[in-house]
């Protein structure tokens, strides 16, 4: 009897543990992030927007000249081309059908019927120019952009890149366009303001919750940025460190970006694989999810419950050894398990008329 009770003894807990490791193995395995490819390959993917009101992602390729509008539900892809490298893509606020649209330098409002599905979109031929910039210096161009809560747009610029990585620096500004007085459609135009300038590779912008910071990356830098955000001047103000990757030894250079509901960054790493998830409070690390492309450009927040987190990236420049190893960069990754999600109401609208 004294037997049979030791050997219960050392039984019972040996259940235990073994429960408590599967446990665990099925928790990490759950809590594990979910990659998915959900687009083909593009040149140079960039600019993610998720639109909450008809859920549906829109993003660009720069150097393909192509806006690209993506339906997750149905699963089309339906795409616009323009004369120029396009970027960024931001929705009007009001509207179904209009977009605020960099293309070169110039900044403009295109309205566009998408159709059925399997109907190719028909762009209206009346393209109304909003703005242009950096007049003297003909081969810049727009690069990444939002808008704030108040519809004022943030887009910044950057020179000449012949080659990949090779960018001509100091070249580049960050704007601030605010919608002119006038309420009719058809004779819109912005006011722009330069906010920042020289600039090198203007690039990640996003705001904490209640717009009283405002993160930015100039990706030459290798860190993030953050400054002191008025909200109702829509000045910026106090420019500081937030966040440096080099000293934190990650691999690749800061590109696009987008805040979670907890506060945190989650930033894409240019050459680097990866998007990594920083506190910006702390200025610490907190994860990386590895992406199957190297060039990882930029990430936002969608899905109807905002716990999808799309990412984009570029293939162009790749070698065919690379693009063998990669042949899924250029797509767009559809992240899930990363157990938060963006802030409601998701990525901002433009406003353009007032």
């Amino acid at each position: 009897m004294a037997r049979a009770t030791g050997w219960g003894a050392l039984i019972i807990p040996a259940v235990i543990l073994c429960s408590l490791q599967m446990a665990l193995a099925q928790q990490q395995q759950q809590s594990q992030p979910q990659i998915q490819q959900v687009t083909p390959p593009s040149q140079h993917g960039e600019g993610p927007h998720w639109d909450c009101g008809q859920n549906v992602l829109y993003y660009v390729d720069i150097s393909g000249q192509m806006l690209h509008r993506y339906d997750p539900a149905s699963k089309d892809l339906k795409s616009v081309r323009f004369d120029g490298p396009v970027s960024p893509v931001v929705p009007v606020l009001g509207t179904l059908d209009q977009l605020v649209v960099g293309v070169g330098t110039d900044l403009v409002l295109v309205t566009v019927d998408w159709g059925a599905r399997g109907v190719e979109p028909h762009v209206n031929q009346t393209i109304t120019l909003l703005a242009s910039v950096d007049r003297d210096k003909p081969d810049n161009r727009f690069n990444d952009g939002k808008a704030d809560r108040a519809g004022r747009l943030w887009i910044g610029t950057m020179g000449p890149e012949p080659v990949v990585g090779q960018v001509t620096l100091g070249r580049g500004s960050l704007y601030r366009f605010q919608a002119a007085n006038t309420s009719v459609r058809g004779s819109e135009h912005m006011d722009v303001e330069k906010m920042l300038s020289p600039v090198d590779i203007s690039n990640g912008i996003v705001w904490n919750d209640i717009e009283t910071l405002m993160y930015y990356i100039d990706t030459p830098s290798g860190r993030i940025d953050v400054f002191d955000f008025d909200p109702d001047k829509g000045t910026i103000s106090n420019g500081r460190p937030a966040f440096d990757l080099r000293a934190n030894n990650i691999t690749g250079h800061p590109d696009g970006m987008t805040m979670d509901v907890d506060g945190n960054l989650w930033v894409a790493c240019f050459d680097g694989g990866q998007v990594i998830k920083v506190d910006p409070v702390a200025g610490r690390l907190l994860q990386q999810v590895p992406i199957p492309a190297a060039r990882v450009t930029s990430v936002v927040f969608g899905g109807r419950d905002l716990s999808t987190l799309y990412v984009t990236t570029m293939n162009k420049g790749l070698t065919p050894d690379q693009l063998q190893q990669q042949p899924a960069a250029g797509s767009v990754f559809a992240v899930t398990g990363l157990g938060t999600t963006g802030h409601r109401p998701g990525s901002r609208k433009a406003v353009v008329r007032r």
